[in-house]
């Protein structure tokens, strides 16, 4: 006879919860210092008492020399990232950076959480790059 051993007695068989947005049809710029949403890339998950991983994969360019492009991720709201968030340096104008990164949440409370992806720049404009050759892919999902 044989024994398996789970490691928990309340092991929870259902499959974890995921989300994943992938833009296609155009670029998004934003000249804002601060936060601001990314248009579309908003996740709503309902999870159990279980941390999330995010992530993206996505260039971007800054129009001006030696700046700086900031992402980061909310979830319910609270910022993952610190209060500016992930800083991506660029030192060609306008060349298209990989400004692609992941993160995980601490255990979430169990129910529906929403994560947003927010950008910003420190001067000129800042150019998410999100078209048929340079997709921009936003992703969650539940760690079980």
């Amino acid at each position: 006879m044989a024994s398996v051993i789970r490691g928990d007695d309340n092991f929870d068989s259902t499959p974890p919860s995921f989300g994943r947005v992938l833009r296609t049809a155009g670029n998004l710029s934003t000249t804002s210092t601060t936060a601001v949403d990314v248009t579309g890339a908003s996740i709503t998950i309902t999870t159990g008492a279980n941390p999330v991983a995010y992530g993206t994969t996505q260039t971007s360019g800054n129009n001006t020399l030696s700046e700086y492009h900031y992402f980061n991720v909310l979830v319910d709201g609270v910022k993952q990232h610190g209060s500016s968030g992930t800083l991506h340096s660029q030192s060609v104008a306008s060349y298209p950076y990989n400004t692609s990164f992941s993160g995980l949440t601490a255990p979430l409370t169990a129910g529906s959480h929403t994560l947003k992806l927010t950008f910003h720049t420190n001067v000129g404009t800042l150019t998410l790059r999100g078209t048929s050759t340079h997709s921009h892919l936003f992703y969650a999902y539940e760690v079980k």
